[in-house]
Parts: structure tokens; C-alpha cells; sequence
């Protein structure tokens, strides 16, 4: 085959091609200039810009090389022009501007019949530059089976791909970027879990905390509107609005610096990345946990699309629909829409009317809408700019306190108060109210980001945009007469710089990422806390003059950074990578703690305050075989300070910090069983421990804590129709330094905390699923799968408190699919939740104004219904 003009051969992929995406980041060096060759293809293929695919290129001097397959497209290939000294390439990107076939078989004659499915689409290329068979030296990588199965007389209407690129479960290996350079998740020298939108679907996670459900070590809450994480025992508990997470959140590259941004980012999600440890590193400020990397479905170059309905009990009606493709040659585009209503798990008792029946209302339900848009655009060969837009609106009550006990009882003013009316029970889906809650969060953003290939790196700059407006109101009595209202609302708008130079994949001797790194926040908060039965006792008539608490102010951000990380190798099988950020924070601000007709406690101007860190990393990663990689890694992370708004404290608190020591292995048990196992210490110092103190929170540094833990999971598939997963997660985390004073009983002194275990760190967590596939008649099959996880109990409270604490509990789902011939259509039922657990995810002691009683939130009742999906 003569293959003429054209200037560049651009970039190849195949992890994604089962979701009709576009190719991920370049497997192997980049061919920037391609010589006229004569040689012969010994398959065919669509070679319109926007097809990519594998087969098999032989060139007049014997070369012959790969090209990841398109699965639209049948090759049928020549056999005999195979041989055992196959040099296989892949390309990872769209093939060529222009193609064209002069000489397909090498005789002079027309092109014709026998060139696969798609011969006329195979068009003229005249390839300038050097010589593809002797200029370029090519790496082939391991997201490039396809191409060795090609080579191995794979049949060519299955699908080309091996066991060594799929995980034990049969599902494909995923390609991730959580350590900001492409890699295959087994070739990430790190603990992280890689959820794609596959296993997410299996296993029925429709919600970010749906995500605790299935990872054994994370623990996750929703919190007055607030996604409140934890991972191995580290995480940061919030009572108001205003505090950062001790885990950074990323959504498409883009950090989502307030708690209330995480879940409404779950959306048209293509897989979810947790990197557990401090990565302080990579991620620098508020990454002391570890980091989690959303990333969302892109822009196709081939026509696509989805439509899903869902409809259950609590009269849920989800729906979900995207579409994307091409516009031009060099643009394409998907965008997504989706809407999620159910009504409320909660019963809202408002007493009884005067024929005597109860007077009901609902909350905790949802009502919320989502968008997505995204573009993609190659102006060049070699340059991508990626824009996208989001945009979330809920108008609900899933705001509401549920109330697990009396607490310490301790106000007898308040007692009387809700006494007068008729008070709720604990533990229990029915609250007693006499207000009617709401929930109207409005969240937006935009971002850009343009990449430029550079031949075996990428140059990166992503700038981001974001506004985050939650706002909700609710009852804190549990009564039919109004004890106490909360008010809620943060103002936050953030910027983002990044520039990151990385590393292709498999693409140098040395693997590296370094970057540059701005953020800018600013945030108006009010936490706003009113007491009506205090203005009968001194003679106010309401929220003008009397008893509403003020715990509101302002926080300003600014953090610079610069950060790399390279991985050298030692050898054939041994490597060692060494990295380093330095960062800088500002903070300032203002402070305002009022309780009106009582003083004005607080009213401050917080000045300009920054802080200075680095965070090194080092590590060691061993690779015996080709399918076992053991790691030991040294790392440092930290999460910011600043200052406790809403409150009478003006001095900052320090940032926090922990060092991280962890060795850990994965491992090809076998062709179809894969193990992960890991085992942990932490340091963790200087803790930003949060107290209730009368009735607003402290912030303070007063802890020290020692982490040790394992984690294992397997994945298996040992039979083609059955695949089954197991995990767990062992944990000893506890106090090694905290003396402190309980505000609740301060007639006990300084109280020494050490030994007590940390706050959402369960001794143990458990977890197993198993899925058969088998086929029925007419071509159709079903998918059964059932979920099982076990925790441990869990205490809310450093104090180790009874009142705030969950027993062991299990908790079961299920799901059954029907596949329609060819895969396109589904019909699955589910249920989660099988048994109806009744389960606090969080409990914290009330002030000491409302009688310092138990609140939090349940997880979501048992929850079934029925979802059907098309894809085209």
C-alpha cells in the first residue's frame, strides 16, 4: 500500500472504545513526520480523521507495525503476514488528516473487495516526513492489547482484547491520570481504587455516597448539604459552614474546594479515582487523606448518545440523557442532562388538626436538575483544547436533622420549651417540627484546558472558574413547638491555574510530572442559629431584638505552588521516585460572633496570615515479573490552616500534617485473579481538632494521632460467566496526644483522650460482590450481582462517647439486568439497602443552648425500582 501527503499521523488510544470516547493520553511516542512508503495493509479500516483502530502495516523492507482497532470495525486479517518478530505499535489517536489507498495488496492493481468493512473509507495519506520502519523508535504500551491479540490470530469479530489488559473481574483496564500523567491503574505504584462507569452501574452507586457503600476504606456522610469524607481514619469533622475538607476532591482536573460541590459533581461520571495516603505532592493543600478524581465522560468523535429512566419507591423518577459527536472534522462535543426526584424518606410530624388527624409534610427527598456540556477541539495535529461547562439546582428539603438520643439534657429552659409541644422520638424517621425545611443550592462552573503533545510529554494549562451557593434551612427541635431553626448559606467563588509538563504513559526511560499551581476563594458564610423561647424569658419579640446567633464572616484564599515528581529506574526491574511541593497560603478575612439582645461577642477584621510547606515524597517500586509490582513509598501531607470563622476565636489555627509510610504489592494471581494488599503507618500531628464549646465551634491544634492499618482486595473471574471482588480494610487508629476538656462535663477536668480512636474509623470494614452472566433465548442474557458490606462500629466523637456512635451493621444490595441482543439496551431491577438497615452516618452533640442533644443524619432507607437504559 502506497501511502501519500499529509503532514501529521495523530495521536492513537483504545482504553476507552467500549464507551464509543475518545482516545486517552498516547501510549507510545509520538511518529511526528511520516516518509512516502509502499508496503502492504494486511487489514481494513476506516481512515477518515475521526476512526482509529489496530491492525497490521508491513512496508516494503519486512516492518510491520499496529494500529489500535476501532471496535466498529471488522479487519480481516492476513495471517501469514504475521510473524513471531512482530514489531506492534500503538498509535493512540485519530490516524491521519488525509488517506488514501493507491496500492492496497502490492500488485499494482486498484484497491477493492477484501479491505474489511470499510474499504472506500480507506483514503490517501502520502505520510511526509521520516521513514516510519527506521526514523522513529516506538514503545509499544500495556493499554495496547488489542493489538497483540490482533497478532495472535484473534477471531475478527470478537473483541481483540487480552487477560493482561483486564482486571480480575474481566472488566478493561482502565487507563487513570489521578498521579496527573496516564498510566494503567496496575502500573501506579500507589494505594488506589479505580471505580469505572461500569462497575459503578453493576453495583448500582447512583450517588457520591453510594460510594462508601462498595470502598471498605472510606467512610462518607451528607451533612446539612455537605459531603463530609474520611479515608483510613483521616478526615475533617464539620459543624458549620466554612471548613475545608482533609481530602482534595478533584472534578475533571478542576479542584472543588467546598464540601457542598462534591456530591452535585457526580454526573455523567466515566470513573472515579481514590488515591488513598497524603498527597501532598501532587495535590498539595488539604490532600492529608488522600485525593479523589472525578472525571466525566468526553466528547466522542463518533455519534453517540444515552437515554436512562429510572423509577422506584418514594416516587423516584430519575432521568438521563446525552448525546455527542462530531461537528466538524476537528470539533466535537457531548452534552448531558439529568434530573433526580424522590420524595422525602423523612415524615415531618406537625401535631394534629382539629378533627384530630395528624398533619404530615416529607423530607430528605430530592429535586435537582444537572447539566453538562463539553468541547473538544484539535486545531493542530499535536494541540487539544478542552472546554466545558456544568451547572446543578436543587429545590428540595433533603435537609433534616434525625435525633439518635437525648444527649446530656442539659438545659432545662430548652426542655421546658419543646415540652409545650409534642416532642419526636430517637433514632427515627418521623421528626417532629413545626417548620417547614428547604434546600436551594445552586452550583456552576467553567473550565479550559489546552494540551500540547511535544513528543513524548505533554504540556498542559487548565484555568477554571467556579461558583458554589448552598443555602438551606431547618428545625433543630424535634418538637411541634419551634425550639431552634438553623440558616445556612455559603457565597464561594474560586479561580484555578494549573500548568503541568508530564510524562507520556510508557513513553520515556524517566517518568516525570511537574507543574505550577494558583487558587484563588473567596467566601462569604452565615451560620445562623435562632432561639424563639429565649425571647419569652427576657422580654424580646423575636429575630429583630432577640436570640438570633450570628456565627457568620468571610474567608479570602490565595495558595501558590510548584510541585514535580519523577520516577528513575535502576535497573531492569527496579525504580525510585522522588518528589517535592512547595506551597504557600494567605488567609484573611473578617469574624462575627453576635447574638442579638444578648452582646455582640465578635467583630473582627482577620488579617493577612500565610503559611509555608513542603511536602517530599519518595518511594521504591519492584517489578519481579511482568504481572507483580511491590511498592514502599515515604510521603508527607498537609492540610491548610487559617482562621475559624463564624466564631470569637481571631488567632489562626496551624496547618495540620502526617507522614505516610507504605508498602504494598499487586499481583496476577493466576490468568484470572488479581490481589491488591497494603500495609500503613501514619504520624499525623498538629490536628485541627474542632470542639463545641458552650454554643459556637473551636478550632484548634491540640492533637497528635498514630495510624496503622491493611487493606486487601481481590478480583476474580473463575469462570467466563461468573467474576466475583473482595475487600477490607483493617484499621488502628488512635489519640497518641489529646488533653483535653470536656464542655459537656467540665466537672471531670482535663481529660486525656490518648488511646481513643479517631472519629469515622472503624476497627473493621469488609466487603464482597459476586455477578453471574448467562444467556437466554434470542440472543438476550442476564447479569445478576449481589453487594454485601460489613462495618465495625464507629464512633462521631473523639471523646469516645456513647451517645455519639454506631453499632456494626451490614448492608446488602442487588441488582438484576436484562441485556438486550447486541448490547445496546437494558432492563435492570435493583433494591439497596435489602434489609432496611437503620444506620447514622454522622452524630454530633448539640450546643449547650438546645440541651447539647444527639443529631445527625441516616443513611438512606431500603430503596428498589427499575431502570431502563438505550445506548446508541
Amino acid at each position: 500500500m502506497e501511502l501519500r501527503a499529509g503532514r501529521h499521523l495523530r495521536r492513537a488510544g483504545v482504553g476507552n472504545a467500549e464507551r464509543g470516547q475518545p482516545p486517552p493520553k498516547p501510549a507510545a511516542r509520538r511518529i511526528s513526520k511520516l516518509g512516502n512508503r509502499r508496503g502492504v495493509w494486511s487489514g481494513g479500516f476506516a481512515g477518515r480523521s475521526r476512526h482509529w483502530g489496530c491492525g497490521i502495516l508491513r512496508d516494503a523492507g519486512g516492518f510491520e507495525a499496529g494500529v489500535a482497532r476501532h471496535p466498529g470495525h471488522n479487519l480481516t486479517t492476513n495471517s501469514t503476514s504475521i510473524r513471531a518478530s512482530l514489531r506492534v505499535i500503538c498509535l493512540r489517536s485519530t490516524f491521519v488528516q488525509r488517506f488514501d489507498v493507491v496500492d492496497c495488496r502490492g500488485d499494482g492493481e486498484p484497491c477493492g473487495a477484501g479491505m474489511g468493512t470499510r474499504p472506500k473509507s480507506v483514503a490517501r495519506a502520502g505520510l511526509n516526513g521520516v521513514v516510519i520502519a527506521r526514523r522513529v523508535a516506538f514503545i509499544a504500551m500495556a493499554g495496547c492489547w488489542p493489538c497483540a491479540a490482533l497478532a495472535q490470530d484473534a477471531e475478527p469479530s470478537a473483541p481483540i482484547v487480552s487477560s493482561d489488559s483486564r482486571t480480575g473481574d474481566g472488566e478493561a483496564e482502565i487507563v487513570v491520570t489521578a498521579q496527573r500523567r496516564p498510566a494503567a491503574e496496575r502500573d501506579v505504584a500507589a494505594s488506589i481504587d479505580v471505580l469505572g462507569a461500569e462497575r459503578l452501574r453493576r453495583s448500582n452507586v447512583r450517588t457520591f455516597e453510594g460510594l462508601a457503600r462498595i470502598e471498605t476504606g472510606m467512610q462518607l456522610t451528607a451533612y446539612q448539604g455537605e459531603t463530609q469524607l474520611f479515608i483510613r481514619g483521616v478526615g475533617a469533622v464539620t459543624f458549620i459552614g466554612g471548613f475545608d475538607s482533609s481530602i482534595s476532591v478533584y472534578s475533571d482536573g478542576v479542584y472543588l474546594s467546598r464540601p457542598s460541590a462534591i456530591a452535585p459533581a457526580f454526573f455523567d461520571v466515566d470513573r472515579v479515582e481514590v488515591l488513598k495516603g497524603p498527597q501532598g505532592t501532587l495535590y498539595g493543600r488539604n490532600a492529608t487523606a488522600g485525593a479523589i478524581s472525578l472525571v466525566s465522560r468526553g466528547p466522542t468523535e463518533n455519534w453517540t448518545g444515552e437515554a436512562s429512566v429510572t423509577a422506584g419507591n418514594y416516587g423516584n423518577i430519575d432521568v438521563m440523557g446525552a448525546v455527542g459527536g462530531p461537528i466538524t472534522s476537528n470539533l466535537s462535543f457531548r452534552w448531558a442532562v439529568g434530573s433526580n426526584n424522590h420524595s422525602g424518606y423523612t415524615r415531618l410530624y406537625f401535631g394534629r388538626s382539629t378533627d384530630g388527624g395528624e398533619i404530615i409534610r416529607h423530607a430528605e427527598d430530592q429535586h435537582d436538575v444537572t447539566t453538562h456540556l463539553s468541547f473538544r477541539w484539535r486545531p493542530m495535529a499535536d494541540v487539544t483544547v478542552d472546554l466545558a461547562g456544568d451547572y446543578y439546582r436543587a429545590d428540595d428539603r433533603a435537609v433534616v436533622f434525625h435525633f439518635s438520643g437525648p444527649g446530656y439534657d442539659n438545659s432545662p429552659l430548652f426542655k421546658a420549651r419543646i415540652g409545650m409541644g409534642e416532642v419526636g422520638g430517637y433514632g427515627s424517621r418521623q421528626v417532629s417540627t413545626s417548620i417547614l425545611p428547604y434546600n436551594k443550592p445552586e452550583n456552576w462552573g467553567v473550565r479550559g484546558t489546552v494540551a500540547v503533545d511535544l513528543g513524548g510529554s505533554t504540556l498542559s494549562w487548565t484555568s477554571a472558574y467556579r461558583r458554589t451557593r448552598p443555602r438551606n434551612y431547618d428545625d433543630l427541635t424535634n418538637s411541634t413547638v419551634l425550639g431552634e431553626s438553623q440558616f445556612k448559606q455559603e457565597r464561594a467563588e474560586q479561580l484555578t491555574q494549573d500548568v503541568i509538563l508530564a510524562s507520556d504513559a510508557d513513553g520515556a526511560r524517566i517518568r516525570y510530572v511537574a507543574g505550577l499551581s494558583y487558587f484563588r476563594e473567596r467566601n462569604a458564610i452565615r451560620n445562623e442559629f435562632f432561639f424563639p423561647f429565649l425571647a419569652g424569658y427576657f422580654g424580646g419579640q423575636g429575630v429583630a431584638d432577640c436570640c438570633l446567633l450570628k456565627a457568620n464572616g468571610s474567608t479570602e484564599t490565595d495558595t501558590w505552588a510548584a510541585f514535580g515528581e519523577a520516577t528513575l529506574p535502576l535497573g531492569s526491574k527496579l525504580a525510585l521516585t522522588l518528589g517535592g511541593r512547595y506551597s504557600q497560603d494567605r488567609h484573611a478575612g473578617t469574624n462575627l460572633l453576635d447574638f442579638v439582645g444578648f452582646a455582640l461577642q465578635n467583630d473582627a477584621r482577620l488579617p493577612p496570615v500565610r503559611f509555608r510547606s513542603f511536602t517530599p515524597k519518595a518511594g521504591l517500586e519492584y517489578r519481579p515479573t511482568a504481572g507483580a509490582l511491590v511498592f514502599a513509598t515515604a510521603a508527607r501531607g498537609f492540610k491548610a490552616g487559617g482562621y475559624n470563622v463564624g466564631s470569637g476565636q481571631n488567632t489562626p489555627f496551624k496547618p495540620e500534617s502526617i507522614w505516610s509510610y507504605e508498602v504494598g504489592t499487586k499481583l496476577d494471581v493466576g490468568p484470572t485473579a488479581y490481589l491488591r494488599a497494603s500495609a500503613f503507618h501514619y504520624d499525623y500531628s498538629d490536628m485541627q481538632v474542632q470542639d463545641v464549646d458552650a454554643n459556637t465551634v473551636l478550632i484548634r491544634n491540640a492533637a497528635r494521632a498514630k495510624i496503622d492499618g491493611v487493606e486487601a482486595s481481590l478480583t476474580a473471574r473463575p469462570a467466563r460467566s461468573l467474576s466475583l471482588n473482595l475487600s477490607a480494610t483493617y484499621l488502628h487508629a488512635r489519640f497518641s496526644e489529646y488533653r483535653t476538656v470536656n464542655t459537656k462535663t467540665p466537672q471531670l477536668g482535663i481529660l486525656d483522650l490518648s488511646g481513643n480512636p479517631l472519629p469515622q474509623a472503624p476497627a473493621f470494614k469488609a466487603g464482597a460482590g459476586v455477578e453471574r452472566s448467562f444467556a437466554v433465548a434470542g440472543g438476550w442474557s442476564v447479569t445478576a450481582r449481589g453487594d454485601a458490606t460489613w462495618q465495625d462500629r464507629v464512633y462521631f466523637s473523639a471523646f469516645k462517647d456513647p451517645r455519639a456512635t454506631q453499632a456494626a451493621y451490614w448492608w446488602l444490595k442487588a441488582r438484576l439486568t436484562l441485556v438486550a441482543p447486541g448490547g445496546r439496551d437494558r432492563i435492570a431491577a435493583f433494591v439497596d439497602n435489602l434489609t432496611d438497615a437503620r444506620v447514622f452516618s454522622n452524630i454530633s452533640i448539640t450546643g449547650d443552648l438546645d440541651g447539647s442533644r444527639g443529631s445527625g443524619v441516616l443513611a438512606p432507607p431500603r430503596t428498589y425500582g427499575l431502570q431502563i437504559t438505550r445506548h446508541w
